[in-house]
């Protein structure tokens, strides 16, 4: 079993930061839910549903395969079919989580969010399918000093906005935005994919026993995403902050070998100033940018609205400095934060004994 916030890789090649669950245990096949068919072994050739032909694999993300399918029962038409692989497969935790981003996919219709194919309930399991989107992901055309154009990474993020905030008006978040969830389509629109661990606000908490999302990027998660604490749109606020960085300096705001110290690094401090990496970003797209990437939520951008109207406009955006009052994360500052974590483990049990001697204490000077 992964111990929380285990580490796995996406379909980038990023870390992914987990959180142990129910289904993070490989269930024989046996073990599955009453009623429920048993996990697919999914590959090309074969038909699933009796309706989807399935004809090559065109992705692979931590718990999925995704295949470029047929459908037969729509004249033929070019379909993507995301199938949860068999070593996840196994139990209602995965079941429960493909039957969730159906329902959530069917209930959005915005032209920059990827189109849901409704698919017959009990006939298989962990399929979701989706219109085939002709494009690129964002992610194959930024990172490792790749960047837009200030304008069109502008214009992306705005687009991305626009999406967003249609979700979350209907009382959906992401959870897991990032450039590999944004499809560049090839007449210039964008698609936001991959709605694996969306859940609806209201439900939403960090905790091991509630229905949070497992899974979150940890390049593009939230601070308050990793501390697992209760998240609101806020997480996709930051997200879309996190990749506008990216698309304007080629860098994540954060980033390093080890995905616990990067997560670590962004609840103690800020990321580096996008000009100090790239000169030629213009004060307000920076401005734009640190602000969706504040630590604390109530000092970014309140809704997706808001942040594109600044998106959309820049030169109306008040540069109020932000870059200057930026916390540099610095090795003193990890250590500080080593030392407080030991201190409060450390402490934890002393603290357990301390309270048992007095009880104890209490139940025998009561006895006499």
């Amino acid at each position: 079993m992964h111990p929380p916030s285990a580490v796995d890789p996406d379909a980038d090649g990023r870390p992914r930061v987990r959180r142990a669950t129910s289904h993070d245990v490989p269930v024989h096949e046996h073990a599955h839910g009453a009623g429920m068919p048993p996990p697919l072994k999914a590959a090309p050739g074969q038909t699933l549903q009796g309706r989807f032909l399935l004809l090559e694999e065109i992705g692979r993300g931590g718990m999925s395969t995704v295949f470029k399918a047929r459908d037969l029962e729509d004249g033929g038409s070019l379909v993507a079919v995301k199938v949860m692989r068999p070593e996840y497969s196994s139990g209602v935790g995965s079941w429960s989580m493909s039957q969730r981003e159906a329902e959530i996919g069917a209930s959005l219709r915005h032209p920059f969010i990827v189109r849901f194919v409704p698919v017959a309930p009990g006939r298989s399991r962990n399929v979701v399918v989706t219109e085939l989107v002709s494009g690129t992901p964002l992610a194959a055309r930024i990172g490792g000093g790749r960047r837009l154009p200030e304008a069109e990474a502008l214009a992306i993020a705005s687009r991305l906005c626009d999406a967003v905030d249609y979700m979350h008006r209907r009382g959906i978040v992401h959870y897991d935005l990032k450039p590999g969830n944004v499809m560049l389509c090839d007449d210039g629109s964008i698609r936001l994919i991959d709605f694996g661990v969306a859940h609806p606000a209201a439900r939403a908490r960090f905790d091991f026993a509630g229905p949070a999302p497992p899974i979150a990027t940890a390049d593009y998660a939230a601070p308050e995403q990793i501390r697992r604490r209760r998240g609101q749109t806020s997480v996709d606020i930051y997200a879309t902050g996190a990749i506008l960085y990216e698309m304007l300096t080629g860098h994540p705001p954060f980033e390093g070998d080890d995905p616990f110290v990067v997560a670590s690094a962004r609840q103690i401090g800020d990321p580096r100033a996008p000009r100090a990496l790239c000169p030629d970003v213009s004060l307000e797209a920076e401005e734009i940018v640190l602000r969706a990437l504040r630590r604390d939520p109530a000092e970014r951008y309140a809704s997706a609205a808001e942040l594109k109207a600044d998106l959309d406009r820049p030169a109306r955006v008040r540069v109020s400095g932000l870059a200057e009052r930026l916390v540099e994360v610095t090795p003193w500052r990890r250590r500080l934060r080593l030392i407080r974590y030991a201190s409060i483990v450390g402490l934890a049990p002393l603290a357990t004994l301390v309270a048992a001697f007095g009880l104890l204490w209490w139940y025998f000077a009561q006895r006499h």
